[in-house]
C-alpha cells in the first residue's frame, strides 16, 4: 500500500501543476492529499471534494452564507483537516461495524439542510454550486451523522466534581463579570464538559492518524 502512495505521491505534480499543462488547457482539479486506513486502499482527495466537504460542513451549521461564497486558503485548509478527520472517524466506525445510520435518519438529515436555505430554488443553486446530486448530499450527510454517532460514543459526559468546577470557576471568574459561582455553575460545568470532549477528541484523532497513512500534497493555507 505504501508503495502505491508514493507512485502517487510522485504523479501529483503531473496531475496538479499547472506548468505541467499543455497551453490552451486548463487544470479541472486537483490532487492535495491520500488517506489510507487500515484495511482499506489509499483514497485519493481533490480539491473540487475539500470544497464541496468545506461547504457542506459550514452549512450544516448555520454558515449559510458559505454556500456560494469564494473559499480561501484558510478555509480550505480547514475543510482538507475536517475532511481527513471525517475519513479516519468513518472507517474505525466501519470497521467496528457501529452506529449505522438508516435512510429515514439521514432524510430527516437532508430535510434540516435544505432548510437553511431561502427556497428550493437556494438549495437547487447550491447542489448545482457544488456539483453533486441530492443523492450524493444525503450519503455525506449519513456519513457524517454516523460520524458523530461515534464520537460522541467515544467522549465521556460525567458531570465535573465540585472541586473541578470550583478550580474552573476560580480561574475564569472574570469573565463572568463577578457573578458568584452558584449563578453560573451550570455554565462552568458545560465549559468544562466540552474542554473535556475538545481534548479527547484530539486525543482520538491522534491515535487515528498514528495508525493510518496521511500525506498532504499541497498547502492549501498558502493560497489567497
Amino acid at each position: 500500500m505504501k508503495n502505491a502512495l508514493r507512485v502517487l505521491a510522485a504523479l501529483v505534480p503531473l496531475l496538479s501543476a499547472a506548468a505541467e499543462v499543455p497551453s490552451g488547457e486548463r487544470v479541472v482539479d486537483e490532487v492535495v492529499a491520500v488517506v489510507a486506513t487500515r484495511g482499506r486502499e489509499g483514497r485519493v482527495i481533490t480539491l473540487s471534494q475539500v470544497a464541496e466537504e468545506g461547504r457542506i460542513a459550514l452549512v450544516s451549521r448555520g454558515g449559510v452564507e458559505a454556500a456560494f461564497a469564494p473559499l480561501g486558503g484558510a478555509v480550505l485548509r480547514a475543510s482538507l483537516d475536517w475532511y481527513v478527520d471525517q475519513i479516519l472517524l468513518f472507517d474505525e466506525a466501519v470497521r467496528l461495524q457501529v452506529f449505522e445510520v438508516d435512510r429515514a435518519a439521514a432524510q430527516a438529515e437532508l430535510t434540516r439542510f435544505k432548510a437553511a436555505f431561502r427556497s428550493p430554488k437556494d438549495f437547487q443553486a447550491f447542489l448545482y454550486q457544488i456539483d453533486s446530486s441530492e443523492d450524493d448530499l444525503t450519503n455525506v450527510l449519513r456519513r457524517s451523522i454516523r460520524v458523530r454517532r461515534y464520537l460522541e460514543s467515544r467522549l465521556g459526559r460525567t458531570r465535573p466534581s465540585a472541586r473541578d468546577i470550583q478550580a474552573w470557576y476560580d480561574a475564569h471568574a472574570t469573565e463572568y463579570g463577578g457573578l458568584p459561582l452558584a449563578d453560573v455553575k451550570d455554565d462552568v460545568a458545560s465549559r468544562i464538559i466540552a474542554a473535556r470532549a475538545d481534548s479527547e477528541t484530539k486525543a482520538l484523532l491522534a491515535e487515528l492518524r498514528s495508525r493510518a497513512d496521511v500525506r498532504i500534497l499541497v498547502d492549501l493555507g498558502a493560497r489567497p
